[in-house]
């Protein structure tokens, strides 16, 4: 890596990169442009010397001035290249000429969790949507911390993709937090989407640790939970630095979203974000064990519950069929009841006009003779 360039107007902008175009002595060929990022803009492009298609994440032209910054960036490709694992997005160089300097990692064709859930119903996913990510997390996080030493300090939904085989992949193993602390050297805001996933310990300075990378992981699994990370509005550095993020459920209630957490999830993030690191997890993998026992214990109350509740289901079919039929033998008995009223009240009626015939037959006799007996 070339680094002793100077700061001059010779320094290629981003607008004129272009499709075609050679970089690395030729090495590169630009396809198409993926977008821009707050201290970069990402290019796909093809390693004509290795066959394969690559990501080009090229700085702004003022990082280049500085010889530590491309240092640090370079020390920092060596070190995440050495990472092979199936849910961590391969880094393979960085590369710096007289005109540009760029990152050189695995291209990933998918999208970004934080890309996805904007698709999703409220805007979030729920617990049986993220468990399979959170399981690959953990365990791609646990072979860097504690296979390599090496911490992301950069994670969040937009630095997890999801392939076109929904594999995961973690992209910019501390490639981030380098040109991050790079933009801060050199007097640059950061914006609010990366402080909102930072641990209290990166905003004062700290050296990089394993427990920066739990707590961003808490965030991160608090933000796909409820749609939102921890804190986000107001003097957002301020308050992962002093104040208790609300718990998630707090949150879904704010959102007005008719759902609820497992408290043993609300517990093992709340710990991820604890202030004090020494109250967070020790390790991605103690956060998995203690969501698998918790997803675990669940789907067994379930397994146990299943049986009772189809014999409830069952119970309630039957006494619903119970009442049925009670109720349809009281409609034949008033239906009966009614016909039986009705012929009752015909032959009555029959009998009264049968003797009403008779009582006016008998009057017309007494009359008969009482005329008979007058003119006599």
């Amino acid at each position: 890596m070339q680094t002793d360039q100077t700061a001059s107007s010779a320094y290629r902008l981003p607008e004129e990169l272009a499709v075609g175009g050679r970089f690395g002595e030729a090495r590169y060929l630009l396809k198409r442009k993926l977008g821009r990022g707050e201290f970069t803009e990402v290019w796909l492009a093809r390693d004509v010397r290795a066959e394969r298609e690559v990501t080009l994440k090229f700085l702004r032209p003022d990082f280049l001035a500085d010889a530590a910054v491309l240092a640090r960036l370079d020390q920092e490709t060596r070190r995440s290249a050495q990472l092979a694992h199936p849910a961590i997005a391969r880094i393979y160089d960085f590369q710096c000429d007289y005109q540009s300097a760029a990152v050189v990692t695995e291209f990933v064709e998918g999208w970004s969790l934080a890309t996805v859930k904007v698709d999703r119903p409220q805007k979030r996913f729920r617990i049986e949507d993220i468990t399979l990510w959170v399981h690959q997390l953990c365990v791609a996080l646990d072979y860097a911390h504690h296979g390599f030493c090496l911490v992301h300090r950069s994670m969040k939904p937009s630095n997890i993709l999801l392939d076109r085989r929904e594999q995961l992949k973690v992209t910019d193993f501390g490639i981030d937090d380098a040109i991050r602390a790079a933009a801060v050297n050199l007097g640059q805001p950061i914006s609010a989407g990366t402080i909102a996933y930072a641990s209290p310990q990166q905003l004062q300075g700290a050296d990089p640790s394993v427990l920066d990378d739990i707590y961003s992981l808490g965030a991160t699994i608090y933000d796909l939970l409820t749609g939102t990370p921890p804190f986000v509005k107001g003097d957002l550095s301020l308050q992962i630095l002093e104040l208790t993020a609300p718990t998630m459920n707090e949150r879904l209630a704010e959102l007005n979203i008719n759902d609820a957490i497992p408290a043993a999830w609300e517990e093992v993030i709340a710990a991820c974000l604890a202030k004090d690191p020494g109250q967070r997890p020790h390790s991605a993998s103690e956060i998995w064990r203690s969501l698998e026992t918790a997803t675990k214990a669940q789907q067994t109350i379930g397994l146990e519950l299943q049986p009772r509740l189809q014999r409830i289901s069952e119970l309630s079919i039957r006494v619903r069929n119970f009442f049925g039929q009670i109720a349809s033998k009281v409609r034949s008995l008033m239906v009966a009841g009614a016909r039986t009223i009705r012929a009752q009240t015909r032959n009555l009626g029959s009998q009264v006009q049968k003797r009403l015939a008779a009582l006016r037959k008998n009057q017309m006799l007494v009359l008969a003779a009482t005329v008979t007996l007058m003119l006599s």
